[in-house]
Formats: C-alpha cells, sequence, structure tokens
C-alpha cells in the first residue's frame, strides 16, 4: 500500500500545513471560533480535500450530515433551494447541527451556480459549503463573496520532513534527518505531498530489497516564509 494511503491523516492534527497561519484559520473553523462557508483553493497535492473532509468531521462528528451527490448533480436539481432548507432543517436534529457540502473543483461548475448561492443565503447558519479549487477566480464573484478564502500554497521539503520521517521510521526506516531532507529537496519544485510520499515509497522499497541509498549531501533547509 502506498505510504500517502496508509498513512493519510486521521485527523486535522496530522495534516501538513503550507504555513503556521493557515493551520490557524483552520482550526479556529474546527473550534467553532470561526463560523461560515469556505473556499481552499492551491495547486494539486496540497491537502485541500483532505483538510475539507477533516474539517467536516471535526466541526459535526463522525456521523455529521454530509452531502452524498457531487456539485454537478447538486446544481441539477429542480428545486435547489427547498432541498438545501431542507437538509439544514433536518441537521438541526442531529449531534452534528448543519448541513455540510464538500464542493471539489468547484471552478468548473457553470450552469446553476445563482441557483447554488441563493439556496445558501436561505440556509442561514444551517449549512457549511467547503469548496476546493486550484483555480479561484473562475468561481463566480457571488459564490466567492460569501466564502473566507484560505490559500494552500505548495509545501516546502522541510514542512513535509516530520510527517515524512514518522512514515520512514514506522516502516522500520531510521535515516538522519538531513539524508530524508536531501532526498526531498529532490521533489521540491513540484511542491507537492504526494511526490514527498512517492519519494518515501521509493525510499522503503530500496530498504526492503536492501539496495544501496542514493548518494547524498547535507543541505542547507531553506527557512519557510510564514
Amino acid at each position: 500500500m502506498k505510504t500517502a494511503i496508509k498513512y493519510a491523516p486521521s485527523n486535522l492534527s496530522e495534516v501538513i500545513y503550507p504555513s503556521a497561519s493557515v493551520q490557524l484559520r483552520i482550526n479556529a473553523y474546527a473550534t467553532g471560533q470561526m463560523e461560515g462557508h469556505v473556499i481552499l483553493y492551491g495547486p494539486n497535492g496540497t491537502g485541500k480535500t483532505t483538510v475539507a473532509n477533516l474539517l467536516v468531521r471535526a466541526i459535526g462528528g463522525a456521523d455529521a450530515r454530509l452531502e452524498s451527490e457531487d456539485f454537478e448533480e447538486l446544481l441539477t436539481k429542480p428545486k435547489l433551494r427547498e432541498y438545501m432548507k431542507n437538509a439544514s432543517l433536518w441537521a438541526r436534529f442531529d449531534p452534528s447541527d448543519k448541513y455540510f457540502m464538500v464542493l471539489n473543483e468547484f471552478d468548473n461548475a457553470k450552469r446553476g451556480v445563482s441557483k447554488f448561492w441563493t439556496a445558501l443565503d436561505a440556509c442561514e447558519d444551517g449549512a457549511m459549503a467547503i469548496i476546493t479549487t486550484n483555480n479561484p477566480m473562475n468561481i463566480d464573484r457571488s459564490v466567492r463573496s460569501r466564502f473566507d478564502m484560505i490559500e494552500f500554497s505548495g509545501v516546502a521539503a522541510l514542512a513535509a520532513l516530520p510527517r515524512i520521517q514518522h512514515v520512514l521510521q514506522a516502516e522500520g526506516l531510521k535515516l538522519p534527518d538531513a539524508q530524508v531532507l536531501h532526498y526531498l529537496m529532490q521533489e521540491e519544485h513540484h511542491l507537492d505531498l504526494r511526490k514527498y510520499f512517492k519519494k518515501a515509497d521509493e525510499l522503503l522499497f530500496l530498504h526492503c530489497n536492501k539496495l544501496p541509498f542514493p548518494m547524498w549531501k547535507a543541505t542547507r533547509p531553506q527557512l519557510q516564509v510564514i
């Protein structure tokens, strides 16, 4: 099993965030210090969808009332306002107290968007929508105005190092931080978490087959601006 799947975060504290400020804002929503709808935007492989799903669980619990349909199916409903308002009213009787929607790649939504934001307004505070996207400016302006926008920029190798080391050591491979960082730095131009976990898979393959690790030299880490 790929390490990215086997060691996927089970809660928000295990997420590799692009910065401390992003982590602070996500935790504010998770703990109820902030409320409202959220757009998580940034390039591929930054953990947006993972955070969206974990955020729902953190706020609403394991049995949170989560919309099962994707945005394409949702927007084609003939009585969307009535459907969403009823869902938010029914959620009041659940422990979660909210009707949640996780709408991935919502920048591709072209039809029925006006119905969506008017339906969202009708739900008042009984619903929470979390949108993920690579291209936030392609989302209708009326939707964006109703959401808090949180940028998930690319993740630096140094930020990924603690989690990757946890994975390697859990699989029985212990290497110095400097060595693992050197290998991760080779993938840093992607700024993609999937690439870092793929590098962990490669190192574990070499370890399991008793093959030599690539040559390396200590690399001075770049300080991450937060």
